[in-house]
């Protein structure tokens, strides 16, 4: 009898539990208004676990960014409120909600906490502007170039500055150098601001990459934009397979392309690409096209990449070395 009886206890505490879990895991509707600057013109975003900021963060460490633009779309994620600031999204009680919108301070609420109210109305407050300071340095006190390898990439949000509108995005990144190739950088690490127009930086996407680095005002900024992918060859140097020239617009052209024997393990996989696109990106005079790979055996050194950018956009830029 005595057994019976914790058989009974055991299994109504399993029932018990899953009941609980099956309640923990069930989403509930969270709805209401929320407000950024309260007209018209009101546009907020609600996330899910900051969900879309922890994928930014990791996706920049993997160079894994395919599934962000569909992630954005996905209302299990992210809502916006709509004109009148009315809002609703699916979540789990054990969530949390991010209220965002641009200039306007993050809110954080835990959903265990919205669901206690009798109705939900969150009012964003303006962030507070900071004066700007110009930088007046016209050229750089320093200038580097260097081969390096990504350690870290961070996204950091633009200050409100009062009197002007940052249109760039800003990164922090955080690169092992490689091989200094101009400057001599005395650490082997080198941390440098990144802006660009167009979201991450392009330069991320390469495991190495020749980078361009100036100092202004005794801070580091990535020449916006300018880089070169390189690869290792088989006796331990940097090179770039292909025409380098192909996206220097208005620069002499004086150096030559020469036949380098690249490391075994430097290929690109062409299986997706249409018979058009392998010609224009990997062209015959520059790769042999075996097995959906694409093999380099024609480029140009590293040291030969610097000297195209400073007899090109680095020349226009008023940066001379």
């Amino acid at each position: 009898m005595k057994f019976m009886k914790i058989i009974y206890y055991k299994s109504y505490f399993f029932l018990f539990f899953l009941f609980s879990f099956s309640s923990y895991c069930q989403k509930v509707k969270i709805e209401g208004y929320a407000f950024d600057k309260g007209d018209n013109q009101n546009n907020v975003g609600i996330y899910v676990n900051d969900t879309l900021t922890k994928f930014r963060n990791q996706a920049s460490k993997t160079k894994n960014w395919e599934g962000y633009r569909e992630l954005t779309k996905n209302k299990d994620f992210v809502v916006n409120t709509d004109s009148t600031g009315h809002f609703s999204i699916n979540v789990k009680p054990t969530d949390s909600l991010y209220f965002s919108s641009y200039l306007y301070l993050d809110q954080k609420y835990a959903v265990a906490d919205l669901l206690k109210r009798k109705a939900i109305k969150i009012q964003l407050e303006k962030e507070p502007c900071v004066p700007y300071t110009s930088c007046e340095q016209k050229k750089p006190s320093k200038f580097y170039a260097f081969v390096g390898t990504k350690i870290d990439l961070k996204y950091e949000k633009n200050p409100n500055y009062c009197d002007m509108v940052v249109m760039d995005a800003k990164y922090k990144a955080l690169y092992k150098i490689e091989k200094n190739l101009y400057g001599n950088f005395k650490k082997d690490t080198i941390s440098f601001t990144a802006f660009d127009h167009y979201g991450i930086p392009a330069f991320s996407k390469y495991e190495h990459v020749l980078l361009f680095v100036s100092e202004y005002c005794n801070k580091l900024f990535h020449e916006k934009y300018q880089y070169f992918d390189v690869y290792k060859t088989e006796d331990g140097k940097w090179a770039r397979p292909g025409d380098p020239y192909k996206q220097e617009h208005n620069t002499e052209k004086t150096v030559t392309i020469k036949k380098i024997s690249f490391d075994k393990n430097v290929w690109f996989d062409i299986s997706d690409l249409t018979t058009e696109q392998i010609e224009e990106n990997y062209p015959a005079a520059y790769f042999r096209i075996i097995d959906q790979k694409a093999i380099p055996f024609m480029g140009v050194y590293a040291e030969d990449l610097v000297e195209i950018k400073k007899l090109g956009v680095l020349k226009a830029r008023n940066i001379t070395f």
